[in-house]
């Protein structure tokens, strides 16, 4: 399938493991395709979980926070957007409007 590569390979060169790959999918993050009982991820789908374990490995993102990010954001990713993103989305504190 032209455009598409095995989870195991996509893996393999993020250098992850496909349980990885397969927790994304789980999250709502990555499309997966299951073809002959083999997963396969579309090349944009392997982009957007390149782009997820860079969110992790340098912004350190909570779950929450990666769902949020990938809910706002469209390709082609930056980081440079995403303390923009979490800053204008973060949840209201109560304290401060209690005093009201």
């Amino acid at each position: 399938m032209p455009g598409y590569q095995t989870i195991s390979a996509a893996a393999a060169s993020l250098k992850i493991d496909e349980e990885k790959l397969l927790d994304f999918r789980r999250k709502g993050w990555i499309e997966v395709m299951v073809r002959n009982d083999v997963a396969f991820i579309a090349s944009d789908q392997r982009y957007r979980a390149k782009y997820i374990l860079h969110l992790c490995a340098t912004k350190h993102l909570s779950d929450e926070q990666i769902q949020l990010v990938l809910s706002i954001q469209r390709p082609p990713y930056s980081l440079a957007q995403v303390d923009e993103i979490l800053k204008r989305n973060a949840p209201v504190s109560t304290s401060k409007n209690a005093s009201g």
